[in-house]
């Protein structure tokens, strides 16, 4: 906990010096500028070590805004070498081997210089001439590879627990809120998958449902649950008026909300998900500003054709139980 706090402590001072003419900041390549914080001992990162990361990317403009923080996921560990093997780009390894054991470095950058290198356009969220900062921390430095990768399983092991416990928190708390919503509303007749997703039925389709194989074509419009629209295929704002090609066997590509809502649809039919975080974005949201942590997500889907099918469909059978959101029936009179 106090390591965690001095390193927080630490970015806080190192993002304030943004404000100084003569803030301490070395021009490295491409760009970027850095600033080491050394620790009071340590052994140097040499050549071919692994080095346990503690990584905080932030963007500071009108708003400061945390885009990744490693602690969400199994801590880097990551191999020096000169041919970027982890595939961080080797002016990040020529910042890195300057360090030792429990250093820190602050790397910036200017936001429309970083996304002009990357070819890639500038979301509305960055504004150009601010700095979207990395702060680097080296929590160890592992001389083997046996060693980095026993210490990545434990990592792992240790943060898929507290992951675990985490979504379980957010589906109860947002199983209530949607509960609590689809009665406000009196919305009726909301399936409720096994996964989590809720479903609402809008329009029959006509066919078969599609299955765990198939390749779909649909039509889409995401909101967070507050109503803020983040996406959609049939709105020429966000640039692609084009169906969506869904192939269902690609798993990682889609959020699990989608995968098991697809499959309560037939062809032509239209549905609202309603989408728990945990079977989302997560605790990390899509890191660009456009979903935020443990949203909730909603979406206007329409199916409009099962394209293909690629191998032998392998789901469950389905759940069709229904959450009782219909309305209460009229008490009887007393006679």
């Amino acid at each position: 906990m106090k390591n965690n706090f001095l390193f927080f402590a630490l970015l806080l001072i190192c993002t304030s010096t943004l404000a100084q003419n003569d803030d301490g900041f070395v021009k490295g390549e491409n760009n970027i500028e850095y600033k080491i914080f050394p620790s009071a001992s340590g052994n140097a990162v040499q050549y071919g070590n692994y080095l346990k990361m503690h990584i905080v990317q932030m963007y500071r403009g009108v708003k400061d805004t945390i885009l990744y923080d490693s602690k969400n996921f199994a801590s880097p560990i990551q191999p020096i070498d000169t041919v970027g093997a982890s595939g961080l780009p080797i002016y990040y390894y020529n910042i890195l081997k300057q360090l030792k054991n429990n250093d820190s470095v602050a790397m910036r950058v200017v936001a429309d210089s970083a996304f002009k290198s990357t070819g890639m356009p500038m979301p509305d969220m960055f504004e150009p001439g601010k700095f979207i900062y990395t702060c680097i921390k080296i929590e160890d430095i592992y001389d083997t590879k046996a060693k980095a990768d026993e210490e990545t399983i434990k990592l792992q092991m240790q943060l898929a627990e507290a992951n675990a416990k985490k979504d379980a928190e957010f589906f109860i708390q947002q199983n209530e809120m949607l509960n609590n919503y689809f009665t406000t509303n009196k919305i009726t007749d909301v399936i409720k998958a096994p996964l989590g997703t809720y479903i609402k039925i809008l329009k029959k389709g006509v066919g078969r449902n599609v299955n765990d194989s198939d390749q779909v074509k649909v039509n889409y419009t995401g909101k967070t649950f507050a109503g803020k629209v983040f996406d959609s295929n049939i709105d020429a704002q966000f640039g692609h008026v084009t169906p969506l090609n869904v192939d269902m066997t690609k798993r990682t590509a889609l959020i699990m909300g989608w995968l098991e809502g697809l499959t309560y649809l037939n062809k032509g039919a239209k549905a609202m998900f309603y989408i728990p975080s945990p079977i989302a974005f997560g605790a990390n949201g899509t890191g660009d500003g456009r979903i935020g942590p443990n949203e909730i997500l909603v979406f206007d889907i329409e199916l409009l054709e099962i394209a293909g099918t690629n191998i032998k469909p392998n789901l469950p059978k389905q759940s069709t139980k229904k959450v009782i959101y219909s309305k209460p029936k009229p008490k009887a009179k007393k006679k």
